[in-house]
């Protein structure tokens, strides 16, 4: 008869223990992986954060490095424009000064001629 007391229908004191040590077992098993997962979404949160920030500041150095190239070319269109200006101020001097060349050798024929 004591083959029917330890029977699984009627498990001894022993055996609900052990489970009630599994019991517990599994329970901190799970605890662990919920705690160990969520330290994991806390620092995939904070690398996405981060990776946000770095694509933040990099859009705004790229808007910057923009402005900043519009500002060149608009400044190199400005030089070319004062180079153009310098060099026709100049061929219109020596146009000048060839006709003033040539009107004072006029006058000097005119003073010449009297």
């Amino acid at each position: 008869m004591k083959r029917n007391e330890l029977s699984p229908s009627n498990p001894s004191p022993n055996t609900r223990e052990d489970d009630a040590q599994q019991a517990e077992a599994n329970r901190r098993s799970a605890e662990h992986s919920r705690a160990v997962a969520e330290h994991s979404r806390a620092d995939a949160e904070i690398r996405r954060e981060r990776a946000e920030r770095e694509r933040t500041a990099s859009e705004a150095s790229r808007q910057a490095a923009e402005a900043d190239r519009a500002v060149a070319e608009e400044q190199r269109l400005g030089a070319e424009e004062l180079r153009q200006a310098a060099k026709e101020t100049q061929a219109a001097a020596e146009d000048l000064r060839a006709a003033a060349e040539e009107a004072k050798s006029v006058l000097d024929e005119a003073k010449q001629a009297q």
